[in-house]
This record gives structure tokens, sequence and C-alpha cells, in this order.
């Protein structure tokens, strides 16, 4: 007797939407969230819309001068962060 395995497809799954900003901290305005004063960075994305990031996500982006670069952040319909990547370091 041979085992059937039925296979069952699969929900779509929803494209992850994305967002394009550039962000420049200086190391003083880092302190702020170090010091626990702020939580979430406040950012307008290329097309004009706001986004509020968790500093959470930043934390491995932070230089001794800052953070500063350009990112994509990659979310879900429902808004959760799937990924946040910096595309390239912003020059002063």
């Amino acid at each position: 007797m041979q085992d059937v395995w039925y296979h069952r497809p699969m929900a779509p799954v929803a494209p992850l939407q994305q967002s394009y900003f550039r962000l420049v901290l200086t190391a003083e305005q880092v302190k702020l969230f170090y010091s626990g004063d702020k939580t979430r960075v406040q950012v307008t994305d290329s097309t004009g819309k706001t986004l509020n990031i968790p500093w959470s996500t930043l934390v491995s982006h932070v230089t001794p001068l800052g953070v500063r670069g350009d990112f994509v952040i990659r979310y879900d319909r429902q808004g959760k962060l799937r990924e946040l990547r910096r595309l390239r370091s912003a020059t002063d």
C-alpha cells in the first residue's frame, strides 16, 4: 500500500509594502533614545507618508556620528514591520 500525500494550497500571501526615507540623527539626538526618553522615530518617506519606527530597529545603524543614511522599510498590510535596511550612508 502506498502512502498518499495531499497537497493543500496555501492562502495567497499579500506582497509587502515598502517605503524609502532618509534619516539623519546627530549623536546628541541619539542620546535621547538611549536614555529612554524616546522609543520611536518619526520619519517622512519619499512619498510624504509619515512613519513611526521603533528605535530598536535602528540601533544596529548607530555610529559615533549618530544615524545617517537612506533606508528602505518593508511592512505588511497591517503595518507590522518586516524589514529595515540601510541602502547607503548619507553624506553631509
